[in-house]
């Protein structure tokens, strides 16, 4: 596979994008089943550079990453905007 394209994998996850060599190579993004996506610039098959949003549009940063995890989101606005005082 050669060029821009669309890869169905068996588990419903689908890639769209740049290819070499049938491997995922320049800029592409992976869509999962559950509404997540991720974009990424890959280099022969390896994500060297992504951005991972979740199926609610939360977008996962890695440097100041201010969530508690990804099981728990009850807290999320608490820990961006602090605690407002009782």
């Amino acid at each position: 596979i050669e060029g821009f394209g669309t890869y169905n994998f068996p588990t419903d996850t689908r890639y769209e994008g740049e290819m070499k060599d049938g491997m995922c190579h320049g800029k592409g993004t992976l869509f999962f089943p559950n509404g997540s996506r991720y974009d990424a610039t890959w280099e022969n098959g390896i994500a060297v550079q992504g951005k991972y949003t979740f199926a609610d549009g939360l977008v996962y940063e890695e440097e100041d990453w201010k969530y508690c995890d990804g099981y728990d989101r009850r807290f999320y606005t608490e820990i961006i905007g602090s605690l407002m005082p009782a």
